[in-house]
Formats: C-alpha cells, sequence, structure tokens
C-alpha cells in the first residue's frame, strides 16, 4: 500500500506551538544553554559540549520504525538545526538513567517539545516530569483533531513506546 503523508514538510505555521514570552518563574527554574551538534532522532540531540538531551513529555517515533523516526527527525531539525542555540529549561528530575539532560527546549519564544507535538510528529508521553504536562496535552488533541504530522495516515497506530517494548511492528498495518 503506497501512502503519502501530505505537508510532510509542514509549514511553519502549521499546527503551530503557542508562542509564550519567558516569564520570571521560567526563568527562576534551573536552565541551560546548548548549541546543538547532532540531532539523534525525534526526540533527543547531543550539545556541542557533549551534553545528550531527551526533550520533556514527548515520544517521536524510533527510528527504527521507518520511515516514521526519520520523518520525525528531520521535523525535529527545522526546529533546531545544528549550530542553533537553545535554552533549556529543566524540571524535577534532572537526567535520566542513561545521563541524558532531561529539558524542554526553547529557541526564543518556542518550546520545541510543544512545537513537535503540535504539529503531529510526536505524542505527549509523561513521568515524574510534568510542568507543562496540561500544555503539550492541549497541543497533542489539536493536532489530532486537525490530523497533522502523522495523525494524517500512521495516526500513532505503534506509539514509539510500545515499539521499543515490542508490542507493535514498524510499519502500519
Amino acid at each position: 500500500m503506497a501512502l503519502m503523508l501530505v505537508g510532510w514538510h509542514a509549514s511553519p505555521l502549521a499546527g503551530q506551538a503557542q508562542r509564550t514570552p519567558p516569564d520570571t518563574k521560567q526563568r527562576a527554574r534551573p536552565t541551560l544553554t546548548c548549541v546543538v551538534a547532532k540531532l539523534a532522532d525525534g526526540d533527543s540531540f547531543t550539545c556541542a559540549d557533549g551534553r545528550k538531551v531527551r526533550l520533556l513529555l514527548i515520544d517521536a517515533p524510533e527510528l527504527a520504525q521507518a520511515p516514521w523516526g526519520q520523518m520525525a527527525k528531520v521535523q525535529l531539525e527545522s526546529l533546531a538545526r545544528p549550530g542553533s542555540a537553545l535554552r533549556l529549561e529543566l524540571d524535577r528530575t534532572p537526567a535520566d538513567r542513561y545521563g541524558r539532560s532531561l529539558a524542554y527546549a526553547w529557541s526564543d519564544t518556542v518550546m520545541l517539545n510543544e512545537a513537535m507535538v503540535a504539529r503531529g510528529w510526536a505524542v505527549v508521553l509523561a513521568y515524574e516530569n510534568v510542568r507543562h504536562l496540561e500544555r503539550l496535552q492541549r497541543a497533542e488533541r489539536a493536532a489530532r483533531a486537525a490530523k497533522r504530522g502523522f495523525w494524517q495516515a500512521w495516526a500513532f497506530r505503534c506509539r514509539p513506546v510500545d515499539f521499543r517494548a515490542r508490542r507493535c511492528g514498524a510499519s502500519p498495518p
């Protein structure tokens, strides 16, 4: 079955994440600066200083979930090209068991985590870090209703968390 995703390269305004100027509370939170060196996939990257970062509250398809994983990585790269400077906002747990910094990544006033969900290239996945959970859940509901990104065709039939647990296959049925 041939599958064509309309808008694979989403326009900058399609599914635009909510633009929020940093407020006093956000500036008071622990933050780091990162210059993107390379992207690993649709929800993680490496900074120029060697720090590995996993975006909080989102889950993009794994690269092994071809072609979906590569498509998500391309979308993240449109938001965070190598060489771009990001502000990393930490939450309750600053790192995961693999030593990656867990963060909300900001490019100016755009939260990359939210933009990936709002554009339909990632889903919400919550653990103990939940500062922006409601905001990202609203973005996912809107992306799903508008059939943005993967919601157009694949619709996350095999969510990344289920793929990693081997509960489903890499390709749509």
